[in-house]
């Protein structure tokens, strides 16, 4: 199949913004920028993994005979080495410009980059996939692609190619061409979901990769905004494809570790079970992470060998909250205190039977029945029985959606919208007022340019006729029994958004470059791992001048960065906090002590504690930041 032989075309992705680097567009495509001096570095998010669907809709196409390239690390690049890769990459064939977002995408340099080549190469089509729309219709492209699109995709490139895109399947809102990858060109169920990654992607050896073992899923949680909810039936992809690409990816790189993107990896059983067979034939042991449902895992203790037999010991769970009433009311039905010791018992059973395990509790607070009260009595016994592993919590986000003009007939359709979201009514929520923010959000009651005419950036909107698209607009709330939005955010204040941090911060370790001499055991928070970082005495952190020798050795064993004999604190600043006050240094640098940051430190006796986790994080981090260069630099020269 080679019919796309002389096409070649480049999709970005791994779209997200960073502090600093964020921006939006508004309805007419012109771009606002909300932070006034980006900073430069590139240190702020090291945390992105590949791009996975880029590199899905790559080889998928590639199969077809398109020459298409991925850029991965989006958000890291700046807008000169965007118009370097370019014009290093443009020929007669190029044909498209594909931008991939799978929910987020507000990187200034990544978009100022897009309206470049709109302005400078007119006739490059430029298409912008996602999993949730309404994150995409404010800029404006030629094409929005929504859902799988590798079939969409294909078929896409082929009428462009051939002067024929009317004979797309699309719907019409304003002047914007949306096609529907659930309606127009389904690209699941499929049974080959195999990425192949070429030379000039320059994969790190030992690099943990993304992977998909299925698609869909099968619930459909009332706060939960996936488009692809409520489908039955195992989507799962073939078992020759699965070990095909594990082999293959061992054998370049030496790769063994894989995050999984599944909407939830242990829906079914059986499908376990087939996988865990091909994981018996490989000549390695591999590692997964992925999201699945706590629930399942508390109720089939009969299946927990299968866990370890796939080396699946990195988990997300979706447990929302701890208090039952607010857990079922949502669509998470187990019984909180058989939830609790189910996960309880398969920690330990895992940590019996492999060298390994992350548990990644995910909450939202806020959710009906909710309280303070139950916060906190969640709260305590995450931090007595979850201390060696990682918790999250964010608040309840209740976006109302404002259907408009053309857009009303299709918006259903298109919606990423969750059940709450779709009537707070029924599960109990009052409205209270709305939650404004630039550029992005907009209401019905004022144009975007009545909305924006008092922001401090409003003079880089240019005027024009706003078109029709879809309009949601953020609320706050109260829930069913007095919980206010505020309230809520006022508990975070207190307690932080990481409510543990035993792990790693991230439950999959996709982030990370692996050393293969690093022991997994080593990151865990264990009673001989803590490690004293600073005391805090009458508001003021005091310097520890050993732990701080012993941490500048590890980080540069050769050339250590806090030596007696000489500048002690000239080259400090890179990887330890000044404390503003008294001026000693402490390490690692915390984050504040606010909002996002308190609860990520525990605290025993005037003791502030950090994870062996959390330290592996400090380290790697540059290792990270040094690999995303030199990758920028091998793109543009290769």
């Amino acid at each position: 199949m080679t019919y796309l032989n002389d096409v070649h075309g480049i999709i970005i992705g791994g779209v997200q913004a960073y502090v600093g680097d964020e921006c939006v567009h508004d309805y007419n495509g012109n771009l606002i920028q909300l932070i006034d001096n980006p900073p430069q570095d590139r240190e702020h998010l090291v945390n992105i993994p590949r791009a996975h669907g880029a590199h899905k809709v790559a080889s998928f196409l590639r199969e077809y005979g398109a020459d298409v390239e991925v850029i991965d690390y989006a958000f890291a690049w700046h807008l000169e080495e965007w118009k370097d890769l370019w014009k290093s990459r443009y020929n007669s064939k190029t044909l498209f410009l594909c931008i991939s977002a799978a929910f987020r995408q507000s990187s200034l340099f990544l978009w100022q980059f897009v309206d470049w080549v709109k302005n400078n190469y007119p006739h490059i089509t430029i298409i912008g996939g996602t999993q949730s729309i309404d994150k995409l219709l404010p800029y404006k492209l030629d094409w929005y692609v929504f859902g799988y699109g590798e079939y969409a995709m294909l078929e896409l490139i082929k009428n462009i190619k051939d002067g024929t895109p009317g004979k797309m399947e699309y719907y019409e809102v304003g002047d914007r061409k949306i096609i529907n990858c659930q309606e127009h060109y389904k690209a699941f169920p499929k049974k080959s979901m195999k990425i192949s990654y070429e030379n000039r992607d320059f994969i790190k050896d030992w690099e943990i990769l993304p992977m998909e073992w299925s698609r869909g899923c099968i619930f459909r949680c009332a706060f939960c905004t996936y488009p692809t909810l409520g489908v039955r039936d195992d989507h799962s992809r073939d078992e020759n494809d699965l070990y095909e690409e594990m082999i293959e990816n061992y054998e370049r790189w030496g790769t063994k570790h894989y995050a999984l993107s599944d909407e939830t990896v242990n829906d079914y059983h059986k499908k376990l079970e087939r996988y865990a067979k091909v994981i018996k034939k490989l000549p390695f042991k591999p590692r997964f992470g992925g999201y699945c449902r706590g629930d399942i895992i508390a109720a089939t203790d009969k299946h927990w060998d299968t866990y370890i037999e796939l080396g699946f010991t990195n988990h997300f769970y979706g447990i929302e909250s701890l208090h039952h009433p607010s857990a079922k009311a949502v669509g998470k039905g187990m019984d909180s205190g058989r939830l609790k010791e189910g996960l309880l018992k398969f920690k330990e059973y895992i940590m019996k039977n492999h060298d390994f395990y992350a548990g990644h509790i995910s909450l939202i607070a806020g959710l009906p029945h909710e309280t303070e009260k139950t916060l906190d009595e969640g709260n305590a016994w995450l931090k007595k029985y979850w201390k060696d592993n990682f918790t999250a919590i964010g608040i309840l986000s209740i976006n109302l959606p404002l259907y408009v003009g053309k857009y009303a007939h299709v918006a259903k359709k298109l919606a990423t919208i969750s059940l709450i979201d779709d009537n707070p009514e029924s599960y109990g929520y009052k409205i209270d007022g709305e939650i404004r923010k630039s550029g992005l959000w907009i209401t019905d009651k004022m144009s975007n340019q009545e909305y924006m005419k008092d922001h401090p950036l409003n003079h880089q909107i240019q005027k024009g006729k706003e078109d029709e698209v879809s309009k949601r607009v953020q609320v706050s709330w109260t829930n069913n029994v007095g919980l206010t939005m505020k309230d809520g955010m006022e508990w975070l204040k207190k307690n932080g958004s990481v409510l543990t941090s035993g792990t790693l911060p991230t439950w999959s370790l996709a982030e990370y470059l692996i050393d293969p001499s690093l022991k997994y055991t080593d990151m865990m928070l264990k009673s001989d791992k803590r490690d004293r970082i600073m005391t805090y005495n009458d508001g003021r952190y005091m310097e520890d001048e050993n732990l701080m020798t012993n941490y500048a050795k590890q980080i540069d064993p050769k050339e250590p960065l806090w030596d007696k004999g000489k500048d002690s604190w000239s080259n400090l600043n890179k990887w330890f906090w000044k404390e503003p006050h008294t001026g000693a240094y402490v390490v690692p640098r915390p984050p504040p002590l606010d909002l996002r940051g308190r609860g990520a430190l525990a605290e025993n006796e005037g003791t502030i504690f950090t994870s062996a986790g959390f330290n592996t994080a400090i380290t790697f981090k540059q290792r990270k930041k040094n690999y995303i260069n030199d990758y920028i630099r091998n793109k543009i020269n290769a």
